[in-house]
């Protein structure tokens, strides 16, 4: 990752390349300047999610040459998004200069989805797709916080969709192979939608996770933190994490994704023994509940119509209710 960064960076306007310089410790995420991402991205999948997309079943892989391309893109939609989110959260002020790193970072992003495709529509389609998801998911957040009290599969779709875009590389690897209306991309619709669940449902658990520890953030920005919107305790928050983890192994291992299964498996196993001092059998009565009401929301997502009829409806934005 670090190494797509240098390079990023060295292709970069002149005016810019001091920008980007240290961007992980000016984003609040890297202890000092000379920090690398690989250093803050610590979780494997996180770092390198099409390779868990390349899997074909059977122990057989897609060749290097092939997915090469899509982990860059991945690495730079990690750079350009991070910077667009931190900005949209008010953690980071923003001049002018910062703002024009973001834009031509987003170029790069969405040049590179094209490069690794090798199909403008498909990119086109995923990164309005995912642009809108944020767009929408960064306004209902601060909306539902602000107002005190949110639904469980509510909570579910704001941190899916803020986050969908992490997996747009990884979805473009799976849906390519030619045109989305023909009859055989059947299966590769329904692969890419498995795999995009079981991430979702991953992603979910991380940021119930996030949540309990920024709490205190929280309630400095909105007044209010997350366990308390959803009307449950931090332990119960807490545990939620490793079951909608399982529930993520169990998806990727249905279609096939037998690497990404066992490392979900495996860091929901080792996170299941963090609880919080409380309630015990409460707190695990209201975990079952909220992730049960998460997979659901992660099962079902919700169609759209911001994309042309041939693309998969369940990359569109929804609408939330």
């Amino acid at each position: 990752m670090d190494a797509s960064y240098e390079s990023l960076v060295s292709s970069l306007p002149p005016g810019l390349r001091p920008q980007a310089r240290g961007l992980p410790h000016r984003l609040g995420m890297a202890r000092s300047p000379d920090s690398g991402w690989q250093e803050v991205i610590s979780l494997h999948p996180n770092r390198e999610l099409p390779l868990y997309a390349a899997e074909l079943g059977g122990g057989r892989a897609r060749a290097p040459d092939q997915v090469l391309p899509f982990v860059r893109a991945h690495h730079y939609g990690g750079f350009a998004w991070l910077l667009r989110d931190r900005i949209a959260d008010g953690q980071l002020a923003a001049d002018g200069s910062l703002i024009e790193l973001g834009r031509v970072l987003a170029d790069r992003w969405q040049r590179s989805l094209v490069d690794a495709s090798g199909d403008a529509g498909l990119a086109r389609w995923t990164v309005d797709a995912v642009t809108a998801r944020w767009t929408r998911a960064v306004s209902g957040e601060r909306r539902v916080l602000a107002a005190g009290g949110v639904r469980p599969a509510v909570y579910a779709a704001l941190v899916r969709d803020k986050l969908r875009w992490i997996a747009a590389p990884s979805v473009c690897l799976l849906l390519g192979g030619g045109p989305l209306d023909e009859p055989e991309a059947r299966a590769r619709q329904d692969r890419a939608r498995a795999f995009q669940r079981a991430y979702d449902l991953f992603l979910l658990g991380l940021q119930a996770i996030d949540d309990v520890n920024d709490a205190e953030e929280d309630r400095g920005l909105y007044g209010r933190d997350v366990a308390g919107a959803l009307g449950c305790s931090a332990g119960a928050l807490l545990r939620i994490a490793p079951k909608l983890c399982r529930r993520a192994s169990a998806v990727a291992a249905g279609a096939g994704f037998s690497r990404l299964a066992f490392w979900l498996g495996a860091f929901g196993r080792a996170i299941a023994p963090l609880n919080r001092e409380g309630d015990q059998l409460g707190d695990e009565l209201d975990a079952i509940a909220i992730a049960g009401e998460m997979e659901q929301l992660a099962e079902e997502d919700a169609d759209g119509e911001d994309l042309p009829p041939a693309a998969p409806p369940w990359l569109a934005p929804p609408v939330y209710r």
